[in-house]
């Protein structure tokens, strides 16, 4: 009996059928990140506000020339040097304009013309003999100050937003996974008592009363601000503590430790990254504020906050007190809000997936 060979053609691969690529998470994120230009700025003016503060002593040594905290009575209110022909003009166009005969408009051209040759001037001058920002109260260089003060406003926002993140969490986790217990009813009992305080009143006499470092400042802002990311993870955990995964991991033995930190706390990760960006930008702001009062970081340790208190009853007469500092201050909590805001997005995955 003839043998007969068949011959079967290799199937062709449909091109409509994809093979699914498997991404990582994290990757996912960064891509994410990367697309947002927004958020891409706001990174790139943080990494320089940071590199500004890091590298203070430097500038200050080689680039700028001065010593933050070295006084020079001479020299006290001084407007930045570039701009000491162009500032006169300034203050007679804004006199002008309280006149009943208007402002004199023509004057911007000499203040213009004027700043420039001196912004020019300046460049050519040798080091230490230029006040890019003006001189304070005592003769210090604003610019100088202003970047060695985003070392203090910046390292209280970074300890304030870990301990905030580490009792927040803790707590959090704690009272979510034990809803309805008494230890979720004695956890919200704290987190409204510390609801019910003035925080700023509480604040004040605090610091009045310690008159705290850095470090010991950011820590009074910490212990109170970890009730509202506490309150976020309680609520996330609600709805995570009843999956699949959780009853499983429980039925097999798992310790309720072990299933906090195996199972819950990496599903709520993206809540806690983005709350703690948000409260570092808090953080710089509650300090400024609190130094403004003068209850917060004193001289002569520079910082955005205290260099805006001693601008109190000079701003017409030096309005680089408060546009120095106030850049700086801006800059970073724009920064930060925005790159916040960007990560909120790229870390989940249904907003991610709506682009």
């Amino acid at each position: 009996m003839a043998q007969s060979t068949v011959t079967i053609a290799a199937a062709r691969p449909d091109p409509a059928l994809r093979v699914a690529k498997v991404q990582n998470y994290w990757v996912a994120v960064w891509r994410q990140i990367y697309r947002d230009k927004i958020t891409l700025f706001a990174l790139c003016l943080l990494i320089f506000v940071v590199s500004l503060a890091l590298g203070a002593s430097w500038l200050g040594a080689h680039l700028l020339g001065f010593n933050p905290t070295a006084t020079d009575l001479r020299a006290r209110n001084k407007p930045p040097t570039w701009a000491s022909d162009a500032w006169p003009q300034f203050q007679d166009f804004s006199n002008s304009c309280g006149t009943d005969s208007g402002c004199q408009w023509g004057l911007w051209g000499d203040i213009a013309r004027n700043s420039i040759s001196g912004i020019g001037a300046c460049f050519s001058l040798p080091t230490g003999q230029c006040h890019w920002m003006g001189t304070d109260e005592a003769g210090r260089d604003v610019l100088t100050r202003g970047i060695y003060g985003g070392r203090i406003s910046l390292r209280i926002g970074i300890f304030v937003a870990f301990v905030s993140m580490t009792l927040g969490v803790l707590m959090g986790l704690i009272s979510g996974y034990y809803a309805t217990t008494w230890i979720d009813d004695v956890i919200n009992a704290v987190i409204m008592t510390i609801g019910s305080i003035p925080l700023l009143f509480l604040l004040i006499i605090l610091a009045r009363i310690f008159q705290p470092g850095p470090e010991g400042l950011a820590f009074l802002l910490g212990i109170f601000g970890w009730t509202g990311l506490s309150r976020l993870i309680r609520g996330q955990i609600f709805s995570v503590r009843e999956r699949e995964y959780v009853l499983a991991s429980r039925a097999i033995g798992n310790s309720s430790w072990r299933i906090m930190r195996q199972h819950i706390l990496p599903n709520v990760s993206s809540i806690i990254i983005v709350s703690a960006i948000f409260n570092i930008a808090g953080a710089i702001i509650a300090e400024a504020g609190l130094s403004y009062l003068g209850v917060g970081i004193g001289p002569p340790l520079p910082s955005w906050g205290n260099m805006m208190q001693g601008s109190l009853g000079n701003f017409t007469d030096a309005p680089w007190l408060v546009i120095a500092p106030g850049i700086f201050i801006f800059m970073t909590t724009l920064s930060i809000f925005l790159l916040g805001d960007g990560m909120r997005d790229a870390l989940d995955p249904m907003l991610r997936n709506q682009k």
